[in-house]
């Protein structure tokens, strides 16, 4: 399982710089303009973004990191932001890597940011990341699409054909 996880790591280090590299065809004020995102802007979904990555790392390595709420600005610099997505990209996939595989059918206990006691298996916890994640993708792909950038072709597909698989 866990082969399974760094190959989707891969696959969201990826698809993320791709999708940076395409936010950077529009204007620094398209790029921060309320196109109707549930986090109103790009750089608002983007951060939020990396907000959770940062919400759901902390609890995964038992610490506790509680924002004032999820769309909490944590960089407004749109480059800086990248920079500390990158970061924090290659934080999560040092962490997968040292990850024992006795641990993906155990149950995980946390804490939401409500302060509720919760628990999940700790392999759909990681699903669950994965796919927020290409939610989101997919959000700002449509609104760089609709502001008139280049969206990037971020498919699993296209991922697995740049990889010669």
């Amino acid at each position: 399982m866990k082969d399974f996880f760094l190959r989707n790591n891969a696959y969201h280090i990826w698809a993320t710089n791709l999708l940076y590299e395409s936010s950077e065809t529009i204007s620094d004020e398209d790029y921060k303009k309320d196109v109707g995102l549930f986090f109103k802007s790009i750089h608002g979904t983007l951060n939020h973004l990396l907000l959770v990555e940062k919400v759901w790392y902390s609890r995964l390595i038992g610490e506790i990191y509680v924002p004032t709420s999820l769309s909490e600005e944590i960089e407004e610099d749109r480059q800086t932001l990248k920079q500390r997505m990158i970061q924090s990209l290659e934080l999560w996939s040092s962490w997968l890597l040292g990850l024992d595989n006795s641990i993906w059918d155990t149950i995980f206990r946390y804490k939401t940011m409500r302060g509720f006691e919760a628990e999940l298996i700790f392999s759909d916890v990681i699903q669950h990341n994965f796919n927020h994640r290409t939610h989101h993708r997919g959000q700002i792909t449509a609104a760089i699409t609709g502001l008139g950038g280049k969206s990037p072709e971020i498919d699993f597909v296209y991922y697995l054909q740049t990889q010669g698989k």
